[in-house]
Order: C-alpha cells, then structure tokens, then sequence
C-alpha cells in the first residue's frame, strides 16, 4: 500500500525532480512566481476584503507551517539542501508582513467604512 503511494507522489510531481541547489532555489521562485500572479489576480478582480484575506492567509502558511511544521516536529523542509537554513526565516519574514498588512488594511477599511456610514444617518 504505501509503495503505491509512493508511485503517487512521482506522478504528480510529473517525474521533476530538483537535485542541484539551483533547481530547489528555482523551485521555490516558481512558488513565490505563481503565488505573485494570484495576488495580483485576486487584487484586480476581486474586492478588497477578499485580497487582504488572501495576503493574510498565505502570511499565515508562509510563517506557522514553516515555524511549526518544519521547525518544531521537523516533518518536512523547503528544500533537502542547506539554502533552507536562510529561505525559511526569509519566508516566516515575509509571512508575518503579510499578516500584519492585510490585518492592517482590512482594519482600516472597516475603520473608513463605519466612518462613511455614520456620517450618512
């Protein structure tokens, strides 16, 4: 059983695999690439809350599953290769900013808002 699943998880990775440092670094960039393309597909047409939700959600997995899954119970890491131990704080960096910025944004939408909606009756 557990063979078969193995067999599974090289068809889906389409038979790529990343050994040099280059490849796993490309990996990764492709990752950021594509989760760039979403934000700014989400931004453009999709309304504000939803693209803060968004940010706030990738924030979220870049640095918890980074920090408790990879860190704390060590089941997996970015790459199998050293550039890990510089990626990762990059990542859980860069997560937290983008918590704090859809929280932050999404607040001052609601704060504009409420604002707007006194102000009318």
């Amino acid at each position: 059983m557990a063979d078969s699943f193995f067999h599974i998880i090289n068809a889906f990775a389409a038979g790529l695999k990343a050994d040099s440092q280059a490849e796993r670094i490309g990996a990764v960039v492709f990752g950021m690439v594509v989760l760039i393309l979403l934000m700014g597909i989400f931004k453009r047409f999709f309304s504000r809350s939803f693209f803060q939700g968004f940010i706030v959600a990738a924030g979220l997995f870049l640095s918890f599953d980074i920090l408790v899954f990879h860190w704390i119970f060590q089941l997996h890491r970015i790459t199998n290769g050293p550039e890990a131990n510089w990626l990762e704080p990059i990542l859980i960096v860069s997560g937290s900013l983008f918590v704090w910025y859809g929280i932050s944004k999404e607040r001052q939408n609601a704060k504009l808002e409420n604002n707007t909606n006194a102000f009318q009756g």
